[in-house]
């Protein structure tokens, strides 16, 4: 059970497209439906191409990164977002 996928350029490519759609939500002001099911479209696709390319444990890998890579800007958004509003307030 080596992880060889990561020395190929296929597999960095759909991480990064992975990475990229987990991140798009943090970015949007009004979170909507329609964009979340769009970048959730857009993740789809690019762990499905991973597993047809490299394997299920490189789909696994690719996936649980990019997930937790838009938990955290979610997160993150959510914080500054949160202190950036604490400021309005405290000085209005």
């Amino acid at each position: 059970m080596t992880m060889s996928f990561l020395y190929n350029t296929d597999w960095w490519i759909s991480a990064a497209t992975a990475l990229a759609a987990t991140s798009i939500p943090a970015f949007l002001k009004p979170v909507r439906v329609v964009h979340l099911l769009l970048a959730t479209a857009l993740w789809m696709a690019a762990i499905l191409r991973i597993v047809l390319i490299e394997g299920a444990l490189a789909a696994v890998t690719g996936g649980g990164v990019s997930l937790l890579w838009g938990l955290l800007l979610m997160l993150l958004s959510l914080l500054f977002s949160g202190l950036r509003q604490m400021a309005n307030q405290r000085y209005s």
